[in-house]
Protein backbone atom coordinates (compact mmCIF):
# COMPACT_ATOMS: atom_id res chain seq x y z
CA UNK A 1 0.00 0.00 0.00
CA UNK A 2 1.34 3.41 -0.97
CA UNK A 3 0.17 6.40 1.06
CA UNK A 4 -0.18 9.93 -0.30
CA UNK A 5 2.80 11.07 1.84
CA UNK A 6 5.01 8.60 -0.06
CA UNK A 7 5.25 6.04 2.74
CA UNK A 8 4.47 2.39 2.04
CA UNK A 9 2.99 -0.30 4.25
CA UNK A 10 2.95 -4.07 3.90
CA UNK A 11 -0.58 -5.44 3.48
CA UNK A 12 -1.70 -8.99 4.21
CA UNK A 13 -4.97 -10.21 2.70
CA UNK A 14 -7.28 -13.18 2.52
CA UNK A 15 -9.79 -13.43 -0.30
CA UNK A 16 -12.62 -15.90 -0.74
CA UNK A 17 -14.85 -16.32 -3.77
CA UNK A 18 -18.17 -17.99 -4.38
CA UNK A 19 -19.08 -18.55 -8.04
CA UNK A 20 -22.56 -19.48 -9.18
CA UNK A 21 -22.58 -22.71 -11.12
CA UNK A 22 -23.44 -20.98 -14.41
CA UNK A 23 -20.62 -18.48 -13.79
CA UNK A 24 -22.76 -15.36 -14.12
CA UNK A 25 -22.45 -14.19 -10.51
CA UNK A 26 -19.45 -13.90 -8.22
CA UNK A 27 -19.32 -13.05 -4.50
CA UNK A 28 -15.98 -11.79 -3.17
CA UNK A 29 -14.91 -11.39 0.45
CA UNK A 30 -11.65 -9.49 0.93
CA UNK A 31 -10.04 -8.94 4.32
CA UNK A 32 -6.80 -6.99 4.47
CA UNK A 33 -4.73 -5.38 7.21
CA UNK A 34 -1.65 -3.20 7.37
CA UNK A 35 -0.01 -1.33 10.24
CA UNK A 36 -2.60 1.46 10.08
CA UNK A 37 -5.51 0.15 7.97
CA UNK A 38 -8.04 -2.64 8.09
CA UNK A 39 -10.36 -3.56 5.22
CA UNK A 40 -13.25 -5.99 5.49
CA UNK A 41 -15.04 -5.80 2.16
CA UNK A 42 -17.71 -7.85 0.46
CA UNK A 43 -18.74 -7.48 -3.19
CA UNK A 44 -21.36 -9.14 -5.35
CA UNK A 45 -20.72 -9.10 -9.10
CA UNK A 46 -23.09 -9.98 -11.91
CA UNK A 47 -21.56 -10.68 -15.33
CA UNK A 48 -23.58 -10.33 -18.54
CA UNK A 49 -21.41 -10.76 -21.63
CA UNK A 50 -18.42 -8.52 -20.97
CA UNK A 51 -20.33 -6.19 -18.62
CA UNK A 52 -19.93 -6.33 -14.85
CA UNK A 53 -22.30 -4.71 -12.36
CA UNK A 54 -22.89 -5.18 -8.69
CA UNK A 55 -22.61 -3.83 -5.18
CA UNK A 56 -20.00 -3.66 -2.45
CA UNK A 57 -19.86 -3.08 1.28
CA UNK A 58 -16.89 -2.26 3.51
CA UNK A 59 -17.90 -3.35 6.99
CA UNK A 60 -15.07 -1.77 9.04
CA UNK A 61 -15.99 1.76 7.91
CA UNK A 62 -19.71 1.18 7.21
CA UNK A 63 -19.43 2.17 3.56
CA UNK A 64 -21.28 0.74 0.58
CA UNK A 65 -21.95 1.43 -3.06
CA UNK A 66 -22.08 0.17 -6.63
CA UNK A 67 -19.62 -1.52 -9.00
CA UNK A 68 -19.55 -1.29 -12.81
CA UNK A 69 -17.02 -2.33 -15.40
CA UNK A 70 -15.79 -4.80 -18.00
CA UNK A 71 -14.47 -8.35 -17.93
CA UNK A 72 -12.30 -10.39 -20.28
CA UNK A 73 -11.27 -14.03 -19.85
CA UNK A 74 -9.04 -13.37 -16.82
CA UNK A 75 -9.28 -9.62 -16.14
CA UNK A 76 -11.85 -7.40 -14.40
CA UNK A 77 -11.60 -3.60 -14.79
CA UNK A 78 -14.01 -1.94 -12.38
CA UNK A 79 -15.15 1.43 -11.09
CA UNK A 80 -16.16 1.19 -7.42
CA UNK A 81 -18.35 4.06 -6.17
CA UNK A 82 -20.01 4.98 -2.90
CA UNK A 83 -21.21 8.10 -1.10
CA UNK A 84 -17.73 8.89 0.25
CA UNK A 85 -15.47 6.58 -1.76
CA UNK A 86 -14.49 6.12 -5.41
CA UNK A 87 -11.78 3.81 -6.74
CA UNK A 88 -10.57 2.11 -9.87
CA UNK A 89 -9.97 -1.58 -9.32
CA UNK A 90 -8.45 -4.22 -11.56
CA UNK A 91 -8.36 -7.94 -10.84
CA UNK A 92 -6.56 -10.51 -12.94
CA UNK A 93 -5.97 -14.18 -12.36
CA UNK A 94 -4.12 -17.21 -13.58
CA UNK A 95 -4.15 -20.82 -12.40
CA UNK A 96 -2.17 -20.08 -9.21
CA UNK A 97 -2.17 -16.30 -8.74
CA UNK A 98 -4.53 -13.38 -8.51
CA UNK A 99 -3.54 -9.72 -8.64
CA UNK A 100 -5.72 -6.92 -7.31
CA UNK A 101 -4.91 -3.25 -7.80
CA UNK A 102 -6.99 -0.52 -6.17
CA UNK A 103 -6.53 3.20 -6.79
CA UNK A 104 -8.82 5.15 -4.44
CA UNK A 105 -9.69 8.84 -4.69
CA UNK A 106 -10.17 11.16 -1.75
CA UNK A 107 -8.26 9.10 0.81
CA UNK A 108 -4.70 9.35 2.11
CA UNK A 109 -3.93 6.16 0.16
CA UNK A 110 -2.56 6.43 -3.39
CA UNK A 111 -2.73 2.75 -4.29
CA UNK A 112 -3.08 -0.78 -2.98
CA UNK A 113 -1.47 -3.69 -4.82
CA UNK A 114 -2.29 -7.22 -3.69
CA UNK A 115 -0.83 -10.48 -4.96
CA UNK A 116 -2.62 -13.65 -3.84
CA UNK A 117 -1.33 -17.20 -4.40
CA UNK A 118 -3.15 -20.50 -3.98
CA UNK A 119 -0.70 -23.08 -5.43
Amino acid sequence: MKLTNGATEQVKCVATYFIEKAGSTLDQNLRCASASYKIDAKANYSVTGSRVSGSWEERTHSAKGEVAGQVTDNHFKLLVKGDTFTANMTMSSSACKQSISITPQGLNVDSISIGLRKC
